[in-house]
């Protein structure tokens, strides 16, 4: 065999090693983080649920990672202690930027968008945003969508500055909290997720059951929302491709595994659907409008 052909030869082994490493290779765990949504308890029990069935599912071991605010998530898949994550519209458009992340999938409540809704108790004498002036009102995290940024956009073009606006206003952390402040007095109107133009679904019926419907009453709602998407580190994608896919198969299937929906019972969730980063354009300029920076 001549120079040239044992070079061929070589370099497409070389290359078929490099290929068969690149589609069979797995990690030795898989990480995947949480973002803090709803309480606490609650959260962890079920993402150690999901994470149990998914590793079944994958075979490859999995632990679960829920970080105490929204940028702690990011700064986890900073440092490389989350491989996936469930992140937030705004939290992923700012770890795509930041750190090189992937979207893979959204989350599918209702629809595959969802809204942000102030809420006020229907027993009270709110009726409008107006009304709101010098009360009290609890926002969920200064990076939550629904929670404060698509709220803080609406009240900026009222010309409203919130800080002189309010009398008080508290960040709970998640959306149960939020609701949890309200139901006992603690503050006037809520900031909070709602699954449909009306608010008929929203953080408080989610909470609270909904046969609370009627508790509340609806102030505003946003414009449609991305659903939160499912990401995965670009480096961590480049390095198992194929685990990457099996993972998003795995959600698909938790969806109808055994003749239930377990992304229902441990997400919330009807579905997960295939998602793109073109998707969370509308979030980027929100993004931009308000100035907000990303994670460090």
């Amino acid at each position: 065999m001549g120079r040239a052909k044992k070079f061929r030869a070589g370099l497409l082994a070389w290359l078929l090693i490099l290929f068969c490493n690149s589609v069979f290779a797995k990690p030795e765990v898989i990480r995947i983080g949480f973002i803090p949504g709803l309480d606490p308890g609650s959260l962890k029990k079920n993402a150690v649920e999901l994470v149990d069935l998914l590793q079944k599912e994958v075979g490859v071991p999995m632990s679960v990672y829920i970080s105490k605010d929204y940028s702690g998530l990011t700064q986890a898949m900073k440092k490389k202690k989350v491989d996936f994550a469930f992140f937030s519209p705004i939290t992923f458009v700012n770890a795509e930027k930041k750190l090189g992340v992937k979207v893979l999938l959204k989350k599918v409540y209702e629809e595959p968008f969802y809204y942000s809704s102030i809420l006020t108790l229907k027993k009270s004498q709110f009726r409008s945003i107006k009304d709101l002036k010098n009360k009290r009102i609890a926002f969920v995290d200064k990076k939550s969508a629904s929670g404060y940024l698509y709220p803080r956009l609406f009240l900026k073009k009222q010309n409203i500055k919130i800080e002189k606006y309010f009398k008080k206003i508290v960040f709970s952390g998640n959306h149960d909290q939020s609701v949890e402040l309200l139901r006992d007095g603690k503050v006037d109107a809520v900031a909070v997720f709602a699954n449909d133009k009306q608010a008929s679904v929203n953080a408080w019926t989610k909470h609270l059951g909904s046969s609370r419907t009627g508790d509340v009453r609806s102030l505003w709602v946003s414009e449609p929302i991305p659903n939160d998407p499912f990401c995965v580190r670009q480096e961590f994608y480049d390095k198992f491709p194929k685990i990457s896919h099996d993972m998003m198969f795995a959600l698909f299937e938790l969806g109808k595994k055994d003749g239930q929906n377990h992304l229902q019972s441990l997400l919330g969730v009807k579905r997960m659907e295939l998602a793109t980063s073109q998707q969370y354009n509308p979030v980027r300029e929100l993004v931009k409008v308000l100035g907000v920076g990303s994670d460090d």
